[in-house]
């Protein structure tokens, strides 16, 4: 019997197979999730840069408008004949240094109207050509704003950072009068010209800047809360800090003038969409990931208990139990077809090791592993052998008086304890004859030792005799004796009978002259066995110093004298080699 393999193992299919299907339909999940969320945060991204330069382009609309409205106001009121004839006076070197400008209703009427109709205009100022106030709007004291350096290149908008507001100057040369009219336009008028779109979250910020880079207004819009308009103190420093922090920037220019209106969007709400679309993705890998884990880890279950129980089958059959190689499972799949497969399998089995056991009952398991495989036909060959033939002593005298079941009890006991001790050592019973059996070594399998098993099963056969007939003697049976032939020689080995039935046999004189020599017992007493000339030359000097001669002797049936030796029961043979032994496990 094939040893069964060491269980190797280590990995449950329940395991493995779950993991191999999170890792080909995860992995190429989150790959995809991944480039997905990517492109959604590009988009996500495109959009809310779009957003800011539509935002950027709608408010310097509005902030041009408003200040281009201011510049034509400045010119209508340039245009009047009452300020070139108030420039035309002097200014008044001789008044009270802290007497009040006169107003600018002085002018006329016509020019307060314009200014009262412009409500984004916060003050009006009319500067000579030095830069020193001739009338103000609202009125102020003459030295509460010092004279101003101002030339007809100069920009018509500019920053007043002292007023925390944006003018507008229109120079005025006519007549040979020069001067500047400055409308100031407030800084809650520009803010409402910047007021931001309500957002979703983040912050938004708007901020205008004039051409030297300066920031007289910023409005900054929260998710929830008003927009805020900050004091120009703070204005540059946080748009300065906002243009390094805030990555979403766009600008759209105010005409030719270099002011521009700059729309710093905060990054928050493009943080929190793409939070949300990156937890909404890990939500839905985990669920993905949880479903397929379970879903393969109940097949792989199912599949991996009918692989093992389609193993623990196959293991049985290695060990050859093939009672307990019985799958019980009942499926319709391709498991199922394997099961009823391997059942089948395992009954035809056990069917063949029983019909391999009672075969091997009829013949030496050497024999029926050769017949089995093919290597015996009918026929024959010649083969060097020794023949033991070993035959109980007046058997016939034993059995009168003995009931046929217990003749046959003994016989069975007798050649059980002797087929065990020459099988021990290698040799093949042959057959079995009344009371006789004969045994041969070297063959069907060739033995180069065959001889000195032969002579060593000849002292076990005795020693189980021995045992025998104390167990015999125990409840009052008689003694049984034998005589021993050995005889070594060629004989014919094979196949023997008709195609419809034959056995294997070894026939020839060599078995004829081992049966002669087992008869010399009744002659001489005092011998274990009787061997020929042939079966002393093939033995070790050890072995062959046990024989003692006993010339030559005159066989039945055989005209010629042989010499013959035999072997005393004192004697005492060498310990066996391990060589010349069996294992236990290989004798059936």
């Amino acid at each position: 019997m094939t040893p069964a393999p060491p269980d190797t193992h280590k990995r449950s299919l329940s395991r493995t197979l779950p993991l191999s299907v999170l890792l080909f339909t995860v992995v190429p999940l989150v790959i995809a999730g991944l480039l997905t969320l990517t492109e959604g945060a590009q988009r996500l991204r495109e959009e809310q840069e779009l957003r800011a330069r539509q935002t950027a382009s709608l408010l310097a609309g509005r902030v041009t408008q408003l200040l281009a409205a201011a510049q034509r106001l400045a010119q209508a009121m340039a245009a009047s004949p009452a300020v070139a004839a108030a420039l035309r006076q002097p200014p008044g070197d001789d008044r009270a240094v802290a007497e009040p400008l006169p107003r600018i209703d002085a002018l006329g009427g016509e020019w307060l109207a314009l200014v009262r109709s412009f409500p984004e205009v916060d003050r009006v100022e009319l500067l000579d050509a030095r830069g020193r106030e001739v009338q103000t709007h609202p009125p102020r004291v003459r030295e509460a704003v010092p004279a101003r350096h101002l030339t007809p290149s100069q920009p018509p908008w500019h920053t007043r950072e002292d007023l925390g507001s944006v003018e507008v100057r229109v120079h005025l040369a006519q007549e040979e009068v020069e001067g500047w009219v400055v409308v100031g336009v407030a800084a809650g008028a520009l803010a409402q010209a910047l007021d931001l779109p309500a957002q979703d979250g983040g912050e938004l910020r708007a901020l205008l800047r004039d051409a030297q880079g300066r920031v007289p207004v910023l409005v900054r819009r929260v998710a929830g809360q008003p927009p805020q308009v900050q004091p120009l103190p703070v204005m540059e420093a946080l748009a300065a800090a906002d243009a390094r922090s805030r990555p979403v920037v766009a600008r759209s220019p105010l005409g030719d003038s270099g002011w521009s209106v700059e729309v710093q969007a905060s990054l928050d709400a493009y943080r929190s969409l793409v939070l949300a679309e990156l937890l909404r993705f890990v939500l839905m890998v985990l669920v993905i990931s949880a479903l397929s884990a379970w879903l393969a880890w109940r097949f792989a279950r199912s599949l991996a208990r009918a692989i093992r129980e389609v193993a623990r089958a196959a293991r049985a059959i290695l060990r050859g139990h093939y009672l307990n190689a019985h799958v019980a499972l009942q499926r319709d799949d391709e498991l199922g077809l394997l099961a009823q497969s391997f059942n089948h399998m395992s009954r035809e089995l056990e069917q063949r090791e029983r019909e391999r056991d009672v075969f091997g009952r009829l013949v030496s398991p050497e024999v029926r592993d050769q017949l089995v495989q093919g290597e015996l036909m009918l026929g024959g060959h010649e083969v060097e052998v020794t023949v033991l033939f070993s035959d109980i002593r007046g058997f016939t005298q034993l059995c009168e008086g003995l009931q046929p079941r217990d003749v046959v009890l003994t016989l069975n006991e007798h050649f059980t304890r002797m087929t065990h001790a020459v099988q021990r050592f290698g040799g093949y019973v042959n057959n079995y004859m009344g009371d006789a059996m004969v045994v041969v070594f070297g063959a069907p399998t060739p033995d180069p030792h065959r001889v000195e098993r032969a002579l060593h099963a000849v002292v076990a056969m005795r020693r189980e005799l021995a045992e025998f007939n104390r167990e015999r003697a125990s409840y009052g049976a008689a003694p049984l004796e034998i005589g021993i032939g050995l005889a070594s020689g060629t004989a014919l080995a094979g196949q023997i009978g008709s195609p419809e039935r034959c056995i294997y046999t070894v026939v020839g004189d060599t078995v004829n002259v081992a049966a002669r020599l087992e008869g010399l017992a009744k002659q001489e007493g005092g011998m274990l066995a009787f061997v020929n000339q042939a079966t002393r030359d093939l033995l070790p000097p050890p072995l062959r110093e046990c024989l003692r001669p006993l010339g030559e002797r005159a066989l039945r049936g055989r005209g010629t004298l042989i010499p013959v030796w035999g072997l005393p029961e004192e004697a005492e043979l060498p310990e066996p080699a391990p060589h010349l032994l069996r294992p236990e496990e290989e004798i059936l």
